[in-house]
Protein backbone atom coordinates (compact mmCIF):
# COMPACT_ATOMS: atom_id res chain seq x y z
CA UNK A 1 0.00 0.00 0.00
CA UNK A 2 2.81 2.33 0.91
CA UNK A 3 4.56 1.65 -2.39
CA UNK A 4 1.33 2.31 -4.30
CA UNK A 5 0.91 5.72 -2.63
CA UNK A 6 4.54 6.52 -3.40
CA UNK A 7 3.99 5.58 -7.03
CA UNK A 8 0.91 7.83 -7.23
CA UNK A 9 2.83 10.75 -5.74
CA UNK A 10 5.67 10.25 -8.20
CA UNK A 11 3.22 10.08 -11.13
CA UNK A 12 1.45 13.28 -10.02
CA UNK A 13 4.74 15.13 -9.55
CA UNK A 14 5.93 13.99 -12.99
CA UNK A 15 2.66 15.14 -14.53
CA UNK A 16 2.95 18.52 -12.82
CA UNK A 17 6.56 18.84 -13.99
CA UNK A 18 5.70 18.06 -17.62
CA UNK A 19 2.71 20.38 -17.50
CA UNK A 20 4.92 23.16 -16.11
CA UNK A 21 7.55 22.56 -18.79
CA UNK A 22 4.90 22.68 -21.52
CA UNK A 23 3.37 25.88 -20.14
CA UNK A 24 6.77 27.58 -19.88
CA UNK A 25 7.65 26.48 -23.40
CA UNK A 26 4.43 27.98 -24.82
CA UNK A 27 4.95 31.20 -22.83
CA UNK A 28 8.55 31.45 -24.06
CA UNK A 29 7.49 31.00 -27.69
CA UNK A 30 4.83 33.68 -27.22
CA UNK A 31 7.34 36.11 -25.68
CA UNK A 32 9.76 35.54 -28.55
CA UNK A 33 6.99 36.16 -31.08
CA UNK A 34 6.00 39.39 -29.29
CA UNK A 35 9.60 40.64 -29.27
CA UNK A 36 9.80 39.99 -32.99
CA UNK A 37 6.49 41.82 -33.51
CA UNK A 38 7.69 44.84 -31.51
CA UNK A 39 10.84 45.16 -33.61
CA UNK A 40 9.20 44.25 -36.91
CA UNK A 41 8.83 46.97 -39.52
CA UNK A 42 6.01 47.57 -41.98
CA UNK A 43 6.54 45.65 -45.19
CA UNK A 44 4.74 46.23 -48.48
CA UNK A 45 4.07 43.61 -51.11
CA UNK A 46 1.90 43.16 -54.18
CA UNK A 47 -1.03 40.88 -53.36
CA UNK A 48 -3.08 38.53 -55.56
CA UNK A 49 -5.35 41.42 -56.57
CA UNK A 50 -2.39 43.32 -58.00
CA UNK A 51 -2.60 46.04 -55.35
CA UNK A 52 -0.15 46.80 -52.55
CA UNK A 53 -0.60 45.36 -49.04
CA UNK A 54 1.11 46.61 -45.87
CA UNK A 55 2.06 43.83 -43.46
CA UNK A 56 3.46 43.63 -39.92
CA UNK A 57 3.68 40.91 -37.28
CA UNK A 58 0.91 40.99 -34.64
CA UNK A 59 1.33 41.12 -30.88
CA UNK A 60 -0.25 38.30 -28.84
CA UNK A 61 -1.35 39.78 -25.51
CA UNK A 62 -3.69 38.93 -22.68
CA UNK A 63 -5.91 41.63 -21.15
CA UNK A 64 -3.34 42.71 -18.55
CA UNK A 65 -0.55 42.93 -21.12
CA UNK A 66 -2.82 44.81 -23.53
CA UNK A 67 -3.49 47.47 -20.89
CA UNK A 68 0.20 47.84 -20.01
CA UNK A 69 1.68 47.64 -23.50
CA UNK A 70 -0.87 49.56 -25.57
CA UNK A 71 -3.71 51.22 -23.69
CA UNK A 72 -1.62 52.99 -21.04
CA UNK A 73 0.61 54.48 -23.74
CA UNK A 74 -2.16 55.59 -26.10
CA UNK A 75 -4.93 57.71 -24.61
CA UNK A 76 -7.07 57.55 -27.76
CA UNK A 77 -6.97 53.75 -27.77
CA UNK A 78 -7.74 53.73 -24.05
CA UNK A 79 -10.82 55.92 -24.50
CA UNK A 80 -12.09 53.92 -27.48
CA UNK A 81 -11.61 50.64 -25.63
CA UNK A 82 -14.07 51.80 -22.95
CA UNK A 83 -16.87 51.20 -25.47
CA UNK A 84 -16.34 47.43 -25.13
CA UNK A 85 -17.03 44.89 -22.42
CA UNK A 86 -14.24 42.62 -23.63
CA UNK A 87 -11.58 43.30 -26.24
CA UNK A 88 -10.75 40.76 -28.95
CA UNK A 89 -8.32 42.61 -31.19
CA UNK A 90 -6.94 46.10 -31.78
CA UNK A 91 -5.26 47.52 -34.88
CA UNK A 92 -4.09 51.08 -35.46
CA UNK A 93 -2.38 52.37 -38.58
CA UNK A 94 -1.36 55.66 -40.14
CA UNK A 95 -1.96 56.58 -43.78
CA UNK A 96 -1.25 59.54 -46.02
CA UNK A 97 -3.31 59.83 -49.18
CA UNK A 98 -1.35 61.69 -51.84
CA UNK A 99 -2.50 62.67 -55.31
CA UNK A 100 -0.41 64.07 -58.17
CA UNK A 101 -1.33 67.18 -60.13
CA UNK A 102 -5.03 67.48 -60.98
CA UNK A 103 -5.47 69.84 -63.95
CA UNK A 104 -8.81 71.49 -64.64
CA UNK A 105 -8.81 72.94 -68.14
CA UNK A 106 -11.20 75.76 -68.98
CA UNK A 107 -13.30 75.10 -72.09
CA UNK A 108 -13.29 78.81 -72.83
CA UNK A 109 -10.06 80.59 -72.00
CA UNK A 110 -10.22 83.82 -70.05
CA UNK A 111 -9.42 86.77 -72.37
CA UNK A 112 -6.46 87.96 -70.29
CA UNK A 113 -3.08 86.57 -69.34
CA UNK A 114 -2.48 86.01 -65.62
CA UNK A 115 -1.02 83.51 -63.21
CA UNK A 116 -1.69 82.89 -59.55
CA UNK A 117 -0.17 80.18 -57.34
CA UNK A 118 0.08 79.32 -53.69
CA UNK A 119 -0.19 76.65 -51.02
CA UNK A 120 -3.05 75.79 -48.68
CA UNK A 121 -2.17 73.85 -45.54
CA UNK A 122 -4.67 72.54 -43.00
CA UNK A 123 -4.40 69.93 -40.22
CA UNK A 124 -6.29 67.41 -42.34
CA UNK A 125 -5.19 68.30 -45.87
CA UNK A 126 -2.67 70.34 -47.80
CA UNK A 127 -2.05 71.13 -51.47
CA UNK A 128 -0.50 73.63 -53.83
CA UNK A 129 -2.42 75.34 -56.60
CA UNK A 130 -1.76 77.25 -59.79
CA UNK A 131 -4.25 79.17 -61.92
CA UNK A 132 -3.95 80.98 -65.24
CA UNK A 133 -6.13 81.87 -68.18
CA UNK A 134 -6.07 78.26 -69.43
CA UNK A 135 -7.17 76.48 -66.28
CA UNK A 136 -6.61 75.55 -62.70
CA UNK A 137 -4.24 72.90 -61.24
CA UNK A 138 -4.22 71.31 -57.80
CA UNK A 139 -0.91 69.62 -57.01
CA UNK A 140 0.65 67.58 -54.17
CA UNK A 141 -2.68 66.95 -52.44
CA UNK A 142 -1.98 65.22 -49.12
CA UNK A 143 -4.57 63.83 -46.67
CA UNK A 144 -3.18 62.33 -43.41
CA UNK A 145 -5.27 59.95 -41.33
CA UNK A 146 -4.98 57.49 -38.46
CA UNK A 147 -7.38 54.54 -38.38
CA UNK A 148 -8.19 52.45 -35.32
CA UNK A 149 -9.96 49.10 -35.63
CA UNK A 150 -11.25 47.48 -32.43
CA UNK A 151 -13.16 44.21 -32.22
CA UNK A 152 -14.84 43.14 -29.01
CA UNK A 153 -18.12 42.44 -27.28
CA UNK A 154 -20.73 45.11 -26.59
CA UNK A 155 -24.24 45.28 -25.22
CA UNK A 156 -26.77 48.10 -25.27
CA UNK A 157 -27.53 47.93 -21.56
CA UNK A 158 -26.07 46.07 -18.57
CA UNK A 159 -28.48 43.11 -18.88
CA UNK A 160 -28.65 43.14 -22.67
CA UNK A 161 -27.38 40.47 -25.02
CA UNK A 162 -23.69 40.66 -25.86
CA UNK A 163 -22.73 41.03 -29.52
CA UNK A 164 -19.36 40.81 -31.23
CA UNK A 165 -18.73 44.21 -32.83
CA UNK A 166 -16.02 45.88 -34.90
CA UNK A 167 -15.53 49.66 -34.59
CA UNK A 168 -13.48 51.63 -37.11
CA UNK A 169 -12.49 55.17 -36.14
CA UNK A 170 -10.68 57.71 -38.33
CA UNK A 171 -9.01 60.82 -36.95
CA UNK A 172 -9.53 62.75 -40.18
CA UNK A 173 -13.12 64.10 -40.20
CA UNK A 174 -13.11 64.06 -44.01
CA UNK A 175 -12.57 60.28 -44.15
CA UNK A 176 -15.83 58.32 -43.92
CA UNK A 177 -16.29 54.56 -43.56
CA UNK A 178 -18.95 53.40 -46.03
CA UNK A 179 -18.86 49.65 -45.41
CA UNK A 180 -17.46 47.07 -42.98
CA UNK A 181 -16.99 43.33 -43.41
CA UNK A 182 -15.56 41.71 -40.29
CA UNK A 183 -15.23 38.11 -39.12
CA UNK A 184 -13.50 36.41 -36.22
CA UNK A 185 -11.99 32.99 -36.87
CA UNK A 186 -11.75 30.61 -33.91
CA UNK A 187 -8.49 28.70 -34.30
CA UNK A 188 -8.44 25.60 -32.09
CA UNK A 189 -5.19 24.89 -30.28
CA UNK A 190 -3.15 22.01 -31.75
CA UNK A 191 -3.64 18.75 -29.89
CA UNK A 192 -0.07 18.79 -28.59
CA UNK A 193 -0.64 22.20 -26.91
CA UNK A 194 -3.66 21.16 -24.87
CA UNK A 195 -3.02 20.89 -21.13
CA UNK A 196 -4.62 17.50 -20.72
CA UNK A 197 -2.21 15.99 -23.27
CA UNK A 198 0.75 17.11 -21.16
CA UNK A 199 -0.99 16.02 -17.97
CA UNK A 200 -1.71 12.56 -19.40
CA UNK A 201 1.88 12.31 -20.62
CA UNK A 202 3.06 13.19 -17.15
CA UNK A 203 0.85 10.55 -15.56
CA UNK A 204 2.11 7.93 -17.99
CA UNK A 205 5.70 9.01 -17.50
CA UNK A 206 5.34 9.04 -13.74
CA UNK A 207 3.77 5.60 -13.74
CA UNK A 208 6.63 4.29 -15.86
CA UNK A 209 9.26 5.83 -13.57
CA UNK A 210 7.53 4.50 -10.47
CA UNK A 211 7.73 0.90 -11.65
Amino acid sequence: MRNRILHIIIAVLAAALLFSVGTCSFAHDKDVANMQALTDTVKHYKNKLGTVTASKQTLQLDNAQLKNVLLKKDRELFELSKEFLQLKSIAKYNTVTTLPGIPIIYHDTIPCIFERSGRLKDKWYSFTYQSNQNGFTVDSLSIPNTTTIITGTKRKWFLGKESLTTDITNTNPYVKVTGITAAEIDIPAPWYKKWWIWFAAGIAGGAFIAR
